[in-house]
């Protein structure tokens, strides 16, 4: 059976200081927020520039940020999904049986944290630490879809000093460099009752009656399930840039850039194989075969290559007289550097590949603020962020689809060196439903889909089903000006 898909892969990666939910806040596995003062405007607010968080944005808009502050930041995404099952079923074709996966999604605290010290009127510096990916989905053991994946566990941290320099009055430049830690875990059942009945008939020590009459027992059976549980973690470094251009007091655009962050993942796999084939139906063939599992399905090192992606941002900002402000954001992701997932087994396994072919993204963010007081400043916005997967290609890793967020917030000065920003956003999946044939991307002569035991680790099972997902975001900043 093979070992990470989609998220997994991604999972695989991850670690850090705190995990999403269900993959309910940004395309992919993108966290989806790392500022309060941006999410209140669906993160539109990428030159706003008000506070040390802008290192995240664009890391040019650190030039606006005076003299000394920190900005602590804690998201809380609470939210809610459901699956529901619509005929998955077992390599051998019989309803894979169990529930419907229970609360896969959890309630998750995720902080942040920005720092900027302006050196002089030209230069600022900026240190940020935060979560740029996160994911985690956790079925219950006896659903349907344990044979695709039970849970998938990403956690990232980033580390991200930044400069900006001010070329001229209306010119900035910022960039920085940035280290990721990335680490993940994954979990999957091994259908072996399938595996047995269908290799025996494979190589004819049982008859297309005996299989037939094997299947209702063995396949799907949790007695006769392994397990596989895959963690890895590594650390990456990459790059931001960003320039803002002001065109007056008042008028202000922005691009940034951050780059793709290579990962070299190394972990371990470790394996259960049920011992109850040995007494099972299969009578003395059952004992055969468990001496060749517990030969082949040991314990061992395992690791992938796998890149984040790079993000490209056109922003823009303009005050409305001396109360409001229009603001707007364009993101474009480059998810298509995910094609593959292969995971390098360091045993006599084969290679487990699982083909991903994500597509590139773009998100849309439009916002704005109104200062109702000198002590408080509104927020509002809205957002649509593509999804990397489609019907063809969604897994229960990460039951990604396009979504909208729609953020209200504000900022209270509570006295002249310290704020607290707040934000509340609802995020809102389209339906999206499954098919997905987990057998390792393995085809026959004719280029379709195949199950072939010596070629890839997967149970080759089927999920099949709806999935219905929506988040809510809370999210608090406290900034201090030193």
């Amino acid at each position: 059976m093979r070992k990470t898909p989609l998220s997994l892969s991604i999972m695989l990666i991850g670690l850090g200081a705190a995990v999403v939910s269900g993959g309910a806040m940004a395309s992919g596995y993108h966290f989806g927020t790392q500022s309060v003062s941006s999410q209140g405007t669906a993160n539109a607010s990428g030159v706003e520039a008000n506070d040390a968080t802008v290192i995240f944005s664009n890391p040019a808009g650190l030039s606006h940020v005076k003299g000394t502050t920190a900005s602590a930041v804690l998201d809380i995404v609470i939210p809610e999904a459901s699956f529901t099952d619509k005929g998955s079923r077992t390599l051998l074709g019989k309803p894979t049986g169990g529930g419907d996966g229970g609360k896969f999604a959890s309630t998750t605290a995720v902080p942040h944290f920005f720092l900027s010290h302006q050196i002089s009127d030209k230069v600022t510096f900026g240190l940020g630490t935060f979560v740029p990916f996160g994911s985690h989905t956790k079925y219950d053991d006896n659903w349907v879809g344990r044979y695709n994946v039970k849970e998938t566990d990403l956690k990232t941290l980033a580390i991200n000093p930044s400069v900006a320099f001010k070329l001229t009055d209306s010119i900035t430049l910022g960039g920085g460099v940035t280290a990721q830690y990335i680490e993940g875990k994954l979990t999957k059942s091994a259908d072996f009752g399938s595996g047995a009945v269908a290799a025996l008939a494979r190589a004819g020590q049982i008859s297309a009656a005996q299989a037939a009459a094997l299947t209702p027992v063995m396949s799907g059976n949790p007695t006769y399930d392994g397990s596989v549980v895959v963690k890895g973690d590594d650390w990456g470094y990459g790059y931001n840039l960003g320039l803002m251009f002001e065109l007056d007091a008042g008028t202000r655009f922005g691009i940034a850039y951050r780059s793709a962050i290579k990962h070299e993942l190394a972990g371990t796999a470790d394996w259960t194989v049920p011992q109850s084939l040995a007494t099972s139906p299969l009578g003395a063939a059952g004992a055969l075969v468990l001496a060749d599992l517990n030969g082949r399905y040991v314990d061992s090192g395992a690791s992938l290559n796998i890149d984040t992606p790079e993000s490209f941002s056109i922003s823009a900002y303009k005050q409305i007289g001396d109360k409001a402000a229009l603001m707007a954001d364009i993101t474009r992701t480059r998810h298509s550097r995910f094609k593959e997932l292969r995971i390098d087994f360091h045993s006599t396994l084969a290679d487990s590949n699982t083909p991903e072919n994500w597509s590139d993204t773009t998100k849309v963010s439009f916002g704005g603020t109104y200062r109702l007081s000198d002590a408080l400043l509104l927020r509002a916005g809205i957002s649509y962020d593509r999804s990397p997967v489609t019907d063809q290609n969604r897994t229960p890793s990460i039951p990604d689809n396009d979504r909208k967020w729609f953020s209200l917030g504000g900022n209270w000065a509570i006295n002249k060196d310290s704020s607290l920003d707040f934000a509340y956003s609802f995020v809102k999946l389209n339906k999206s439903t499954i098919n997905t044939f987990d057998n390792g991307g393995v085809t026959d002569k004719d280029g379709k889909p195949t199950c072939d035991s010596t070629r890839n680790t997967s149970s080759c099972a089927t999920i099949v089903g709806e999935y219905d997902v929506k988040s809510s975001i809370i999210g608090i900043q406290y900034n201090y000006r030193f």
